[in-house]
């Protein structure tokens, strides 16, 4: 509610209250003026704003009260002295009466004034409540709506990048059969790396690298078969391929078969006509450094 809003419907109360007032004196007076017509009682101004209770300024503001009330006085001023000496002798003191009834009536009306008064008061009051709590919630307001805007340009802004990242991490999916029916024989899942590994490599290198994970397999246990096979990939392993130029079989074999059951290594292999061992992590080592690390004996 505004302000303008809040003075208007003071100032509607307060006619309201006025407007009561003003009904509530006019039928005092007119009942004034029936009560003394009724007794037989001295009507003018004074006596009927006595009984009224209101004052002789206010009679004159209205003139149909006014030309009542000085009708009435000049019809009773035409009538015999005497006539109206016999019946004030009897009221004045009925006019003691009335006016003790009228002051407890008063004292009656008193305490419902104070009654409305109270609770306009407490309406009034209320409205400054209500007046309070609309500036606080329109500022709430105004502050989440600022937050809301915010947050809508944040997510313009990230869904401008959102194409880019789903780019980015797209899953890449194996499209020759042979090779998706040998990763799920032996049962590996292939991640991106080695998805990525196997599209931009020839199928028989790939294929090759899988025969030298079934040989490992075959002979021992490999921890990271998926490892393993990314290694080959990348280095292009073939089935062991015997070249024994520069190197004892007998002594490899020994010490091969025993570093095997260590699980110092899972397979071998000739690259170039250097003699790997590979460990059960995939990593190739020259047999010359393995052999110095592990000498046989000691294994």
């Amino acid at each position: 509610m505004s302000k303008d809003e809040l003075r208007q419907t003071r100032i509607d109360n307060l006619k309201q209250a006025q407007a009561s007032r003003k009904k509530d004196s006019l039928n005092r007076v007119n009942q004034a003026i029936k009560y003394l017509e009724k007794r037989n009682e001295k009507i003018n101004f004074h006596t009927v704003a006595l009984q009224a209770n209101v004052s002789v300024a206010y009679l004159y503001k209205y003139p149909e009260i006014k030309q009542k009330i000085a009708q009435i006085r000049n019809t009773q001023s035409s009538m015999p002295r005497e006539e109206l000496k016999s019946t004030s002798s009897k009221s004045q003191t009925k006019i003691l009466t009335r006016l003790k009834e009228r002051i407890q009536l008063l004292e009656s009306e008193n305490k419902q004034l104070k009654r409305k008064n109270e609770a306009l008061a407490g309406q009034v009051y209320r409205v400054h409540q209500l007046q309070e709590l609309v500036e606080r919630q329109s500022s709430t307001i105004q502050d989440l709506e600022k937050r809301l805007n915010a947050r809508k340009l944040f997510n313009v802004k990230s869904s401008k990048v959102t194409p880019l990242k789903k780019k980015r991490y797209q899953k890449i999916v194996i499209d020759d059969d042979q090779i998706k029916s040998e990763l799920s024989a032996l049962n590996i899942k292939a991640n991106s790396t080695l998805s990525k590994l196997i599209q931009r490599t020839k199928k028989e290198v790939v294929l090759n690298a899988i025969d030298c994970l079934k040989e490992a397999l075959a002979t021992t246990q490999v921890k990271n078969p998926a490892g393993f096979l990314v290694e080959a990939i990348k280095n292009a392993w073939n089935k062991n391929e015997h070249a024994w130029a520069d190197i004892e079989p007998e002594i490899f074999r020994r010490w091969f078969e025993m570093a095997k059951s260590e699980g110092k290594v899972v397979s071998c292999r000739f690259i170039e006509g250097i003699l790997y061992v590979c460990t059960p992590e995939g990593e190739l080592i020259p047999f010359e450094e393995m052999i110095h690390q592990y000498p046989y004996q000691m294994i």
